[in-house]
């Protein structure tokens, strides 16, 4: 009975993670949009909105928007600039967009199958391979505690409480030294930079080990 409960939470789990993914791939979120028009309408009234300025309380009386048309990839990318930007001496998002995604299938040890996206890594991101990097990006956190030592970040804010709307090559699982707290506004990170030629669990393409907070 043990086993089955076991064999049971496990298939949850992945059915979870399959149906999120399949939400990033098939649809792309359009909260960008209503931060653009919110950025705009603020403009036309004279208020300059700065990138990482924005937070949630912003948003809390929009609803996501979404539509079955997925962005390609120069048109994700150009919005970047306008959410981050590059701390001195860091890496842009830019080196991750380069990034190609290719699906592929496979069977669990169940026997199950199982469609995931694996990695095809630019040679410049190559090169940061197990070394150290500074980025900035948005926390997308992984449990309700308000400090995190595992987390999401990506360059996008957060715009649902159940998967982070934003494709895996723009995504980064960090692990703390020390548990960060957690907030909307954008943060500076620093680790140890792995690429992950295959995930087969949560499709994960980059992990930031021992990082930590900078100002």
């Amino acid at each position: 009975m043990k086993v089955f409960a076991k064999q049971l939470g496990k298939l949850c789990v992945k059915i979870f993670v399959t149906v999120a993914l399949l939400g990033i791939l098939v649809t792309m979120p359009f909260t960008i949009e209503r931060i653009k028009a919110f950025q705009e309408e603020s403009s036309s009234q004279g208020e300059t909105i700065e990138p990482g300025s924005l937070t949630i309380d912003d948003f809390t009386s929009v609803e996501t928007i979404t539509r079955t048309l997925q962005l390609s990839e120069p048109d994700l990318m150009a919005y970047v600039p306008e959410y981050v930007t590059t701390p001195e001496g860091g890496t842009s998002w830019d080196a991750f967009g380069e990034t190609k995604e290719h699906e592929y299938s496979f069977q669990d040890e169940e026997g199950m199958e199982w469609t995931g996206v694996k990695p095809e890594f630019s040679e410049n991101l190559k090169k940061l391979d197990g070394k150290d990097i500074l980025i900035q990006g948005y926390m997308f956190p992984l449990s309700q505690d308000e400090k995190q030592s595992l987390f999401l970040l990506g360059p996008f804010p957060v715009s649902c409480p159940y998967h982070y709307h934003t494709p895996p090559r723009l995504v980064i699982e960090v692990t703390t030294k020390e548990p960060a707290k957690f907030t909307y506004d954008t943060v500076n990170i620093k680790g140890t930079l792995e690429l992950v030629p295959k995930d087969e669990e949560y499709n994960v393409f980059y992990r930031l080990k021992d990082a930590k907070l900078v100002n």
